[in-house]
Formats: C-alpha cells, structure tokens, sequence
C-alpha cells in the first residue's frame, strides 16, 4: 500500500511540473523577437548566426502586374494562386547564406569557383573569401552538409528543439518578405539595379538606372546597410541563389519533376528579375554552379 501511494504521488508530481514546463517553452517562444539572433558554433571557432523568423501568414507569389512586367506573359508557377497563403509558429534561419569558411570547417573543403586566385577575384584586390558565400555545391552536397550538422553540432537552448534542415521555398519567401507583403518584388521595394544587392545592375528592374556587375560573389552582408532587412537577414536577393528542401511543383502546368529541387533568391550572375522573392528557379539535384549556393534553416519540433 505504502509502495502504491509513493507511486501515485510521483505521478502527480510529475504532472503539476509538466504543466509549468510546457507553458514556459510556449512562453519562451512567444517572447522571441523578430529578427533576433542566436549564434551556434557548428565547428571550433566557427559560428554560424541565425536570426527568428516570427510567426504569422502572408500571402506567396507574385501579383499579375509583376510577372506582365518581368516577361510580358503570365509565370503560371509563381502566380498568387499557384503559390497560396503560407501560416508559420516561427523558425530559425541563417543570417547569411553558408560561407566559404562555414562549409570548409563542417565538410573539410572548399569547392568555390570565387577564391583568391581568380582573376575576377584578383582584380578586385580581394586576397580572403573566407567571408563569400560558398557556391559549386549541389543539392545533394547541402543535404550531406545538413546530415553533419545534425550529427555533429548541439543546439544550444536558446534555439529550442529542433534539427538543421534546408528551409522549404515557402518558409523561404515568407522570411525573405520580412512582413512587407507581397505587392512589392523585393523586401526593399520595386527597384533593383546593383545597388541594394549583388546581380547584373546592368539589367535594372523597376527603375531605368542601370547599375554596377561585378562578375563575383562578395562578402556576406555588404549591402545590409544599403538595404536593411526588418528581420536582419541578408543576401536574399542576388549573391548566391539558395536552394531549398522541396522540390519544384508547378500544379498549373502539371509538373512535378523527381529530380529537380527549388532555387530561390537569384545570384550575382543573374538579372534582378531573376532575384524578386517570388521568382521560382528549378535544377537537378547534382547540378552545380558559381552562382548556387544555400542557406540553413533550424526548424522547432511543433
């Protein structure tokens, strides 16, 4: 009888702190701000930072006055429609795209065309792209380098429960819009020419002026200033586009490919029109190039 009652009285007494447990965790999520950075170390002496990305629904896609603009002709795959309404409890994602330095102390080398010894990178009087965002990786390499994350690096708490993941192109648009809306093609605004981010400013959307093309990656975060995201992400638009977790699904044209995973953000080799929050690009898991990269996204156990 004594053995039972201690045994009923431990089961309560776990139930009363569960309940406290449980409300403090809803408690600490809920008083997250927008755009608060964590910075997890993810190799000795290398942290990568990611910022909260906050709960709340918006609309995905471009309206039909963008993408007349972009191509004069409807983009099925990026329209309103197709695209939907996206809800969110709030996640984590990396401030900037992967690094060159990031990849290298997680996966022991760095594939990156834009190093020290190209040319492009020489004449700009450029000797560290440690700082670049890496680029040659495949979708296939992003989902060994999350695989290792996973394995490899403890989430400190200020991050929650949760694992690495590449994030999905909806969690992807939703932070790269930063509560702006979708009626704008950037979280900046309509125009994009060079200036406010790393693309072929030779081709400007939205605006007559053209701008500069530098050929090249650049460092992660140089134009945070020029055009400071409301949730401080950087190089969501142009630099390096990053590929995400889905695959690409055009329910329109009724595509659906095996094999090909969802670009997103464009690149510094790309048109600005290629760099909008809405556009949708499309590759092969094995494909690699300088201008394709990734971010990571820390995504919380619901």
């Amino acid at each position: 009888m004594l053995y039972r009652d201690t045994f009923l009285l431990l089961v309560i007494l776990a139930g009363l702190l569960a309940g406290p447990i449980s409300a403090n965790a809803q408690a600490d999520k809920a008083e997250r701000k927008p755009g608060e950075v964590v910075e997890v170390e993810i190799a000795k002496d290398v942290k990568m930072k990611f910022c909260w990305i906050p709960p709340g629904e918006a609309q995905l896609g471009s309206p039909k006055a963008e993408r007349d603009e972009v191509l004069k002709l409807i983009l099925p795959a990026e329209s309103e429609e197709a695209r939907g309404k996206y809800k969110t409890k709030g996640f984590w994602l990396g401030m900037y795209p992967v690094t060159q330095k990031e990849w290298s102390a997680v996966m022991g080398k760095n594939p990156s065309w834009f190093v020290p010894t190209r040319e492009v990178v020489k004449k700009a009087v450029i000797t560290d792209t440690s700082r670049f965002p890496v680029e040659e990786v495949s979708w296939d390499d992003c989902d060994k380098l999350i695989d290792k994350l996973n394995v490899s690096v403890k989430a400190p708490a200020a991050l929650g429960k949760g694992k690495f993941r590449l994030p999905h192109e909806n969690e992807w648009e939703y932070a790269a819009r930063g509560g702006k809306g979708n009626k704008q093609p950037f979280y900046f605004g309509n125009e994009l020419n060079g200036m406010q981010a790393n693309c072929r400013g030779t081709e400007p959307y939205g605006t007559e002026t053209k701008g500069p093309f530098l050929g090249r990656t650049t460092e992660v975060g140089k134009y945070e200033e020029a055009a400071p995201h409301p949730w401080g992400l950087c190089d969501m638009a142009g630099n390096v586009g990053q590929w995400c977790k889905n695959k690409y699904d055009d329910k329109e044209e009724g595509f659906l490919s095996r094999d090909h995973y969802v670009l997103r953000g464009g690149g510094c080799l790309l048109d600005p029109k290629d760099c909008r929050s809405a556009h949708r690009g499309y590759l092969s898991a094995d494909y690699r190039r300088n201008y394709i990269g990734c971010r990571v996204c820390f995504r919380l156990d619901d």
